[in-house]
């Protein structure tokens, strides 16, 4: 650890010790009776039997009621309001990116943190390519508990994992009885319905189901009802003299509109907001008017896609539990799950392609035409240029409003099904030890399309986005019906990931105080399959829409628009497609250790060291050098990024007062693709931090509960780029925090969710930031009679325009650059009846 670090270190451990001090002083809060949060169980990646308050894990749940007061509008605005875990929630119900205890955030999606639901995950890799693991899962009243491992045993227990894990833990439906509800967008366009139903079908049986259905808009304005489709799950479980036998079922047929990085002003270095006529907070580029694309399949083919499908998740899943004592102490449990997983995901990309990016419609013509070739390859003559919107009502009007480059992420996921069974057997022994022997099995599939995806010039406007027509001095057209290019590219994917691995842990319990375990696994992954390029080929023309016409968007466009990656896609065919082979096998060790020592019922402390590894998957073929043309990996990779973690925590609960803090250190290496930039690096990362979580009862109804995360990160080292080392990684905050105080008794329940973060940079070179903010999130539920309530949330109260992430690095005051902001302020009103 540097001299930077130790210091840090040395003033959290002080924080910690006055902590812990001031709160052992408070003894006769220590003899009162145990909340829930010391009595309940851990389930989710580490050693079973032990509580949260005897566990040397920093463990985090939510329970329905604590995820109702977070006005959660997608699954990752429930993740968010976690301890440690930092949840980017602005791409809307799905693609979110999110990380955990200053680990990266490089890229998209969860790569070191696994999302599980019921104890397997739901992929294999959380940050596939168009295949975030969020987009494949919804929260809904079928969920009964989110129980979060960060860090720890986290490494041992699941594979692919060593940030830690986050668990969807179903409903099963023990206590009986169910509810139905409807939710309404006060100034959004949605409405939801929700049901829960329970019981027992007999003395040893019994069963839950429960769901969602919804139509829409969704948070922002599109144009067309994006948010659509629902979710249904249902678990039977048969109660066993010595066990249980549980079986789960879902399907999930359900669309979100997705919000990619789009045009956001630059007020000052920290401070953004609205461009003229586009407010990227609570509109989109999505348009009602541009709908229905004309392109080509990753092999050639002609075909039509629906923008309007978003994000289209379809899953089906089957499964069971198992976890039955087969002889006197001896456990054994497996977790068994296939699912067939598909679907597609299309969106606008605000390009830039060097010169194209936002800008007056004078401006983007007259760059076109200066950089363009007709099909003799003469230029065009820029004297002047003319351009007119292409479709919508005022088709034809002369516009030189602000314009931006569409480029059309369209992605069709073919299968990114997986088999996963993951089983152990426990032993416990009189002397206090206990051992548990287990062995994981996955396949992943990867299997996707890469269409050929359009490039369009079109209006930056909220209100229905707009196709132009560019020509030039002579007429001679340069964008027809808004159409540019019709091929950026076209990949085709299809790859495998098995993954095995043999795990162990020992534990050891002595006396009623201490309690110490270790484990190791051993991950093995066989990868196989191919990616082909076939990008761009080919010089034919070809009538997409079959009018008979070769025009607009139904032409290649390679004669007219000369700008080189261009081009058509008609002679695109395996034959002559660039092709990277699949094929090699990779190990990794993983290990954990810790204990923890219970100074009272109240008062525990504990540490743990872990290194845990994960598997670089699809993104390792888009880093040169990384794989041999036979598929073998070169000595440029190991197939494996590493995460080393030092954890020193204390634990303090009573029935009134619960403060969890943890003191970590982290080492993290990544391996790293980035699509949109076309960026690629293999980093080293440090991270030193102090987490803490609480809850108080105040008395006559009040209470306050939160936690907060404090971070000291920095690049320690780049392969590629070495002037970075030293900087802050990217949307890393020194601080985030989330305090809920609230007041309930037998008629009301009136609160607010301040969730917020201290100020971070947007890019690695620590040029744009991002200003400190606080989201203020209110909710307010009364009680109509027992069985019938009536709430209100707002999210965002006062609307504040907040970017997640940017394309662009650094900018000037006044500078337009291609930002995800979180939503504005949305207003719910929602209907509940519960049932025995």
């Amino acid at each position: 650890m540097n001299t930077h670090y130790k210091q840090s270190a040395i003033s959290i451990a002080l924080a910690l010790a006055f902590t812990a001090t001031a709160v052992a002083q408070e003894t006769d809060e220590a003899k009162k009776e145990d909340v829930k949060y010391f009595e309940q169980i851990v389930v989710t990646g580490s050693p079973g039997g032990a509580t949260q308050q005897e566990t040397s894990v920093s463990v985090s749940s939510f329970n329905q009621e604590d995820i109702f007061k977070l006005a959660p509008r997608s699954t990752a605005e429930v993740y968010r309001a976690l301890p440690g875990i930092r949840a980017e929630s602005s791409g809307g119900g799905g693609n979110a990116n999110i990380t955990i205890r200053g680990i990266p955030l490089a890229t998209g999606g969860s790569k070191f943190l696994q999302i599980h639901e019921d104890g397997l995950p739901v992929l294999e890799y959380g940050d596939i390519n168009f295949g975030n693991a969020d987009n494949f899962l919804r929260y809904d009243w079928s969920v009964g508990l989110v129980e979060a491992v960060r860090g720890g045993s986290a490494s041992t227990f699941a594979s692919n994992s060593p940030g830690g894990i986050i668990n969807m833990i179903s409903n099963t439906g023990e206590s009986g009885g169910g509810a139905i509800g409807t939710s309404f967008g006060v100034d959004y366009d949605e409405f939801r319905l929700d049901f829960s139903y329970g019981g027992e079908i007999n003395n040893d049986l019994y069963f839950h189901v429960g769901g969602f259905a919804r139509g829409g808009e969704g948070t922002r304005e599109t144009g067309f009802n994006g948010d659509q489709g629902g979710q249904v799950k249902l678990n039977i479980t048969q109660i066993l003299d010595n066990g249980f036998i549980r079986f789960h079922f879902k399907h999930l047929d359900d669309k979100v509109t997705t919000y990619l990085p789009a045009p956001v002003r630059v007020k000052s270095n920290g401070d953004f907001g609205p461009v003229e006529n586009f407010d990227a907070s609570s509109q989109t580029l999505h348009s009602a008017y541009t709908t229905n694309v004309s392109t080509f399949d990753s092999f050639g083919n002609p075909r039509n896609r629906d923008v309007t499908d978003g994000i289209h998740s379809l899953v089906t899943s089957i499964g069971f539990e198992a976890n039955v004592e087969v002889a006197e102490n001896l456990t054994f449990v497996n977790k068994f799950r296939t699912s067939d997983i598909s679907g597609s995901f299309i969106s606008p990309f605000t390009d830039t392609f060097g010169d194209y990016g936002p800008q007056s419609a004078s401006s983007m013509a007259n760059n076109i035409c200066n950089s363009a070739l007709d099909g003799d390859g003469n230029a065009f003559n820029c004297a002047s240029t003319n351009v007119t919107l292409a479709n919508g009502p005022n088709a034809g009007s002369a516009y030189n409003g602000l314009t931006f480059l569409n480029l059309q992420f369209d992605t069709e996921i073919k299968d990114l099904g997986n088999l996963i069974n993951d089983l152990n057997l426990t032993k416990e022994f009189d002397n206090g030890f206990s051992v548990t022997a287990g062995y994981y099995y996955s396949m992943q599939d990867i299997a996707s399309s890469w269409n050929s995806w359009n490039t369009f010039i079109q209006t930056v406007d909220g209100d229905n986005s707009q196709y132009l027509n560019i020509t030039d001095a002579d007429g001679e057209t340069l964008v027809d019906d808004g159409l540019w290019a019709p091929s950026f590219l076209s990949w085709e994917w299809d790859l495998r990931y098995q993954t095995t691995a043999p795990y162990l842990n020992v534990g050891y319990e002595m006396g009623d105080n201490w309690l110490f375990d270790a484990s190791i696994r051993r991950d093995t992954v066989q990868a196989n399959g191919e990616l082909i390029n076939s990008c761009c080929g080919g010089n034919t023309d070809f009538d997409l829409n079959g009018d008979g016409v070769i025009s607009g968007n139904s032409e290649d466009a390679s004669a007219s628009n000369g700008f080189g990656f261009g081009g058509g896609v008609i002679n695109l065919n395996r034959a002559g497609a660039v092709s990277q082979i699949v094929d090699y096998e990779v190990s990794n060790t993983s290990y954990s250790f810790g204990g923890s020592y219970l100074l009272d019922d109240s008062k525990t402390i504990f540490a743990r060291y872990s290194k845990g590894s994960r598997a670089i998957a699809d993104r390792l073929l888009q880093i040169a050098g990384t794989l041999n043309s036979d598929g073998s990996l070169t000595n440029t990779t190991s197939g494996f990024d590493e995460t080393k973690q030092l954890e020193i925590g204390f634990k303090y609960a009573t029935s009134d007062l619960r403060i969890y803090t943890t003191l970590f250190d982290t080492v993290t290496e990544d391996t790293q693709a980035e699509l949109t930039s076309g960026l690629t690096f293999i980093r080293e990362y440090e991270a030193t931090g102090l987490e803490v979580e609480g809850s108080y009862e105040l008395g006559s109804g009040f209470s306050l509960l939160g936690n907060f995360t404090w971070t000291d990160a920095e690049i320690s080292n780049d392969a590629f780029n070495p002037a970075l080392v030293g900087k802050t990684p990217r949307r890393q905050a020194d601080l985030i925090y989330t305090i809920t105080p609230q007041y309930q008794d037998d008629d009301m329940l009136l609160g607010a969710a301040l969730q917020g973060s201290s100020e971070y940079f947007v890019g690695d070179s620590n040029q744009l930031k991002q200003d400190g903010y606080t989201i203020v999130n209110l909710f307010a539920t009364y009680y109509v009679s027992e069985s019938f309530s009536v709430s209100l949330n707002v999210n965002n109260l006062t609307d504040e325009f907040v970017i997640t992430e940017s394309e662009e690095a650094s900018a000037s005051a006044g500078d337009i650059i291609r930002a995800r902001p979180l939503n504005g302020r949305t207003t719910s009103v929602s209907f509940k009846y519960m049932f025995d």
